[in-house]
């Protein structure tokens, strides 16, 4: 049964159940097209731009929703993903996505057109026509295929391009896009009593995560005091992409704060003063109160091992929650938006 099938004779059609079943309908398309990328490699570039594009609207969609009191859980999320997925593999030509995908479309045209219709506000009536004008893309790029007059996806590569996402971008599988999250990037910070907690901690997250369908965590790292009684950061995750901070870097700040006269093994700075990229992101890249500074310096003081962990917005709640599950104390920062030209100076991380 196909995600259409399942919501064709749901009762209501209210502004929230449209919200819904357009949130939901693109988290399953983006386990849908992924697969189908993985299937059809001489149609990957269009595939991976269409799972780009649902990814896009999971974004687009999520504000509309919380703000109609809609909420979707990660486990509905893994679901729907799986769902999509098991679809695909389960259709056996592309002449049979090509068919499905363009009756699905036709389907759900119809809510979108409703959407519209009724949105209370310009915003909302944007986003239902953008729903449409993507479905149409879809439809259009495989009709094409059909006929043997491919038009290459250029309706697909256009509400991408519109939506500030480029060429490049959009054929670049998940997977490794790590700079196409959400809209704010977060370090959680998760304090355990010893380095060996910590360790089995970070190593029960990475467990996780590679688990996890729609967890994909930038980077993990772990902050804890050396023989000398400086603070150090190792463990460290892969970069976390172009517009991000690396952890390496995140974690330094944090090690440099100068409560309890903290300083950053290495010397790249010393009690948190100086100029250089560490010094710029001390100041702008960690949005912390003094009371932030002191809180971390005084678990650090008392001995206390810390686990880092970059996440963008969407995935804050889920990580915090889970290294809370495995017995951290937790503490959230917000990470500001860096220059592209910045990262180059981040600490090596592998």
């Amino acid at each position: 049964m196909t995600f259409v099938e399942k919501h064709r004779f749901a009762g209501g059609r209210t502004e929230r159940d449209l919200l819904r079943i357009s949130w939901e309908g693109e988290i399953f398309g983006v386990g849908l097209f992924e697969t189908l990328t993985e299937m059809y490699p001489q149609h990957a570039e269009q595939f991976t731009a269409c799972a780009t594009m649902e990814w896009f609207n999971v974004h687009y969609c999520e504000p509309f929703g919380h703000d109609a009191g809609v909420h979707i859980t990660l486990e509905q999320a893994e679901k729907l993903g799986r769902d999509g997925a098991a679809l695909a593999r389960g259709l056996h030509s592309f002449k049979n996505v090509a068919k499905l995908t363009a009756e699905e479309t036709r389907e759900v045209d119809p809510l979108y057109k409703m959407m519209a219709k009724h949105a209370h506000t310009p915003e909302l009536k944007a986003l239902a026509e953008d729903l449409l004008e993507h479905e149409d893309a879809m439809r259009d790029w495989l009709k094409s295929e059909l006929e043997g007059n491919s038009d290459s996806g250029t309706k697909i590569f256009a509400y991408l391009d519109r939506h500030g996402i480029s060429r490049e971008e959009a054929v670049t599988p998940r997977r490794l896009r790590e700079d196409a999250g959400g809209d704010r990037q977060q370090l959680v910070l998760a304090f355990f009593p010893d380095e060996e907690s910590a360790d089995q901690a970070a190593r029960s997250l990475k467990n996780w995560e590679k688990a996890t369908e729609y967890m994909k965590v930038d980077a993990i790292g772990v902050l804890v005091r050396d023989s000398h009684g400086k603070v150090k950061e190792h463990k460290l995750g892969r970069r976390a992409g172009k517009k991000g901070m690396g952890v390496g870097v995140a974690l330094g700040v944090i090690a440099a704060i100068p409560t309890g006269g903290l300083s950053l093994a290495g010397g790249a700075l010393a009690a948190g003063a100086g100029g250089g990229v560490i010094g710029e992101f001390f100041h702008k890249g960690l949005k912390m109160t003094d009371e932030d500074m002191a809180s971390i310096g005084r678990e650090l003081d008392d001995g206390r091992t810390a686990v880092g962990v970059l996440t963008w917005d969407f995935e804050t709640d889920a990580v915090a929650g889970k290294l809370k599950d495995l017995g951290g104390t937790i503490q959230t920062l917000e990470v500001a938006q860096v220059e592209t030209e910045a990262q180059g100076h981040t600490a090596t991380e592998a």
